[in-house]
């Protein structure tokens, strides 16, 4: 059978994708390689509890808020329940001993911010413009044409988010309160840009929710409505070849040795991941150096810990620990510096948790000499280093989080390696391609590719989250239904 489209890969992105084009009455097909759909939207089940892989929680999903919208589009929102964060403290950023409570909504951030640091108002009132303005100058978040005048010669693109704060306030505990919750888009100093903090911080001030079924309950909604629509989302489906003639890709080749054909291909994956797939002379020998020398964000090492019944309290609220004021990435030089801890969910109570969550950043370099092993077979040495990592990130959290050990009924741990091989992410990149402000092109991908019909879509186009992967599977699926068409449905008009 040959598709009308066929995707490769299972994440967000490909699962968006899929949804919206079958929706419009395209024969389609998901390729995932692994077991399970989701990607990084992945959840699992412990002794009982639901954790998730990379979607801890999410936002602006309020009622005509900008993802809402896209939840929308793409057949997701009604279908998923919706948990808000206390509105008073959504997040909580510790740096030392110092704590500082931040509510949701901009009005209620902005008064937060001015009475930790009422000598800082006239730099807070700056910040809050300008994120402001950046978002509302990006296109297909503002959702209006007429104020997208973002382009890569914008200031925003031209300045780092570090250097921004920076030069707003000089209180170093405005600083790190500012950047603090840089876990989101494993934001480093000099490097990262203003649009891309900006875009993430915002949004996430406006309003921040969890979700009851976690990431896989997201993948299984698209999913099922890929199958209604009469598409198909095939699992253990290994893309191992795509034959190319004349510019176009004809076969795709399977590792179980089936193959099949499609009259266009979404690639989901990382363009690292892609280009071996691919004929040497597919792509120019520029566009493949460029894509090889692409820095990579950096992994996670997650804990994952059970609890003994109606021992610590939920709580609706994430908590962002820093040893010091120092809270970007690449700044830290011991382990670990900072980690993001929260409890789980508890679908059955919301008085007390059943698990905590602790996540740190972790390079590849820490479990790169097990890089040719695979999962539950790394050895006794692969183990050890995790349980020390482990431990060391436990006793950070009973700082903040007392008695947290003696109500641990077990713990689990993830490295950068299980989520390479559990999500598909290159290295186990926690947000694919760096976005360096220095170059904004270079990490930039259009959805059109050489290949006449093969598109890309996902995290390493220009932005990662949530939000900005349903805007890149927008801009992809825009190729085939129009985009002004799209964006009649997105806003309704």
């Amino acid at each position: 059978m040959e598709y009308d489209v066929v995707i490769i890969g299972s994440g967000l992105s490909g699962l968006q994708c899929a949804h919206l084009l079958s929706q419009e009455g395209m024969s389609v097909c998901v390729l995932e390689k692994n077991d399970r759909i989701g990607g990084m939207m992945q959840s699992f089940v412990r002794d009982g509890v639901v954790f998730n892989t990379g979607l801890n929680y999410t936002e602006s999903l309020g009622e005509g808020e900008v993802l809402d919208k896209y939840f929308n589009l793409f057949g997701i929102k009604g279908n998923i329940t919706l948990k808000q964060l206390d509105l008073n403290q959504s997040e909580l950023v510790s740096i030392g001993d110092k704590e500082f409570a931040l509510p949701q909504g901009v009005e209620n951030y902005t008064a937060a911010l001015m009475q930790y640091f009422p000598s800082e108002v006239k730099g807070i009132k700056q910040y809050m413009d300008v994120l402001h303005k950046v978002c509302h100058s990006f296109p297909l978040y503002d959702l209006h044409p007429d104020t997208n005048t973002f382009t890569t010669e914008s200031p925003y693109t031209a300045q780092s988010a570090s250097a921004f704060i920076n030069s707003i306030t000089s209180n170093r505990d405005l600083q790190a309160v500012l950047g603090g919750i840089n876990i989101l888009y494993a934001g480093q100093q000099d490097v990262t840009a203003l649009y891309t903090h900006a875009l993430i911080n915002y949004s996430f001030i406006k309003s921040s929710w969890r979700i009851k079924e976690g990431g896989s309950g997201i993948a299984n909604v698209l999913a099922n409505g890929v199958k209604a629509n009469g598409g198909a989302v095939i699992r253990k489906a290994e893309v191992i070849k795509l034959d190319v003639d004349k510019g176009q890709i004809t076969s795709i080749h399977l590792k179980n040795g089936e193959q099949l054909k499609g009259k266009n291909v979404i690639s989901s994956l990382h363009p690292k991941t892609l280009l071996p797939l691919l004929p040497d002379d597919a792509f120019k020998k520029v566009f493949k150096k460029r894509i090889q020398n692409q820095e990579d964000s950096i992994g996670m090492f997650s804990v994952y810990i059970t609890l003994k019944k109606k021992a610590i309290k939920y709580q609706n609220y994430n908590h962002h620990y820093f040893r010091s004021d120092e809270v970007w990435t690449t700044n830290h030089q011991q382990w670990p510096q900072n980690c993001l801890l929260y409890t789980v969910y508890n679908h059955q109570t919301t008085d007390y948790a059943n698990g905590v969550c602790i996540i740190a950043y972790m390079k590849y370099s820490e479990v790169s000499q097990w890089a040719n092993t695979s999962i539950e077979n790394r050895g006794d040495d692969y183990l050890a280093f995790k349980q020390e990592k482990a431990e060391q990130l436990i006793n950070m959290a009973e700082q903040k989080m007392p008695g947290l050990k003696s109500h641990m009924v077990s713990y689990y741990t993830s490295t950068p390696l299980t989520y390479r091989d559990y999500t598909g992410s290159y290295n186990g990149s926690a947000y694919g391609v760096v976005k360096d402000y220095k170059n904004p092109m270079y990490s930039i991908i259009t959805p059109q590719s050489r290949i006449k019909n093969l598109l890309f879509t996902g995290q390493n186009l220009n932005m990662h989250g949530i939000l900005g992967v349903s805007i890149s599977s927008f801009f992809t699926c825009a190729h085939f239904l129009g985009e002004k068409y799209l964006y009649k449905k997105l806003t309704k008009e």
